[in-house]
């Protein structure tokens, strides 16, 4: 019998939206969808990819603000059901070292907010909620 892991995350991200900046690589901050049948390049190099299970990855919605001179420039949303994927831990970890990525000094952006809830069947739920370091 399958075991699935339900996961929904949230992060709103702030940037400078001028001309010395570039507009963000999504796919690069958090990994490509992976689509049932890609398996050989996502078992190579599973860090292109948003988390995977045996049926697919994750997947991402981004919404960038209309209001170039606004702050709060975008939202990314991670979201999916992952069949056979057992840890929720291994998915609050990535989405934490993602939050961190993201914080880095080349990526022009940062994180305002971020939240993120990983549920499985067998092996229970947990969340976690970013905090800016101090």
């Amino acid at each position: 019998m399958s075991n699935w892991t339900h996961v929904a995350g949230i992060i709103r991200l702030d940037s400078f939206r001028i001309d010395m900046y570039p507009e963000p690589n999504f796919d690069k901050l958090f990994g490509k969808k992976l689509n049932y049948g890609n398996w050989e390049d996502a078992r190579k190099h599973p860090e292109k990819y948003l988390p995977f299970g045996s049926e697919g990855s994750l997947d991402k919605s981004v919404w960038v603000n209309p209001e170039k001179s606004s702050i709060p420039a975008y939202t990314v949303s991670i979201f999916g059901d992952l069949r056979d994927h057992d840890s929720v831990k291994d998915i609050i970890e990535w989405f934490k070292e993602k939050c961190k990525f993201c914080n880095s000094d080349n990526t022009h952006v940062w994180v305002r907010q971020a939240t993120i809830t990983a549920s499985n069947e067998r092996y229970g739920t947990e969340s976690w909620t970013y905090e800016e370091e101090a």
